[in-house]
């Protein structure tokens, strides 16, 4: 199972990804335009990079491990998590740059989220800790999931939904200075 947001909208029932719920930090034009199919990363340079250090980052770990739930509101879950170490009780997402950081803490968080209403916990009981390593930058970064966490991604999984039920897109935002790096900008503002 391959976590893309095409995947996740294409067939049958919805289903939203860590990777969605990264885009909602950043933009909700780029959930809807995902979740329509428009899949503009495979010609992106940038996303290509980061591909190829996740491929080549970390070759000793176990690499994707693939998850899912339900969320409270019977949303069917999906995350695919880039390597975890299982005796540590750490899950790993690997990133290429900390331009946004914030929508990488969101995905790590979700992955924990995902792991905890799995009722998936460390061996000595205690919940898996997250971990955003950026190998190009020699720099990892500890994530936790709070329990105000577990409410704004809930929050975020019924946004995500509207979203998707929604015949348009949401509007451009204004942000433009990371819509320069998005593989969606061309098609935003031509």
């Amino acid at each position: 199972m391959a976590e893309s947001a095409t995947a996740v909208y294409g067939r049958g029932a919805l289903r939203i990804g860590g990777m969605l719920v990264g885009y909602y930090v950043i933009c909700p034009r780029k959930v809807w335009l995902s979740m329509r199919g428009l899949w503009m990363e495979q010609e992106s340079d940038t996303v290509a990079l980061g591909r190829l250090i996740d491929a080549t980052s970390y070759g000793r770990a176990k690499k994707h491990i693939d998850l899912e739930a339900e969320a409270p509101d019977g949303t069917r879950l999906v995350g695919r998590i880039d390597w975890a170490d299982l005796r540590e009780g750490t899950l790993h997402e690997t990133k290429k740059s900390r331009a946004v950081e914030d929508a990488h803490r969101w995905q790590v968080r979700f992955y924990l989220w995902l792991l905890k209403l799995n009722g998936v916990t460390r061996a000595d009981g205690t919940p898996f800790a997250g971990c955003l390593n950026y190998p190009r930058l020699k720099r990892t970064e500890p994530v936790a999931l709070l329990p105000e966490h577990e409410a704004r991604l809930a929050d975020m999984v019924a946004k995500i939904r509207a979203i998707a039920a929604q015949p348009k897109p949401p509007p451009r935002i204004d942000k433009r200075a990371f819509c320069a790096r998005c593989a969606f900008e061309e098609l935003c503002y031509g």
